[in-house]
């Protein structure tokens, strides 16, 4: 398991756009992906709590988008971190 410390930019940008990419391609395998990160990572778990609580409470789309963005970038950690493998919408994995 890689030390924060040794989690390039390089590794980060990418792994940032996997989880965009699963998200466009297939939604329903992105939300299961956060749903198995959350139940791990209090965290991320909160920040989607509050992500829904803020479009609940009619927060405009910047806002959210905003807030999303700093999701991506906890999951992409945590991902790292844990070598936590990205399923791909073709079957595959992004490791």
């Amino acid at each position: 398991m890689p030390e924060l410390h040794d989690i390039s930019l390089y590794r980060f940008s990418q792994t940032v756009s996997a989880l965009d990419q699963l998200f466009e391609q297939d939604p329903e395998l992105y939300e299961d992906l956060v749903g198995e990160i959350c139940s791990d990572f209090r965290l991320a778990r909160e920040y989607v709590l509050a992500i829904q609580q803020m479009s609940e409470e009619g927060a405009d789309r910047s806002t959210l988008q905003q807030v999303d963005l700093h999701l991506k970038h906890i999951l992409a950690t945590w991902i790292l971190a844990r070598e936590v493998p990205i399923p791909l919408a073709d079957g595959s994995f992004m490791h």
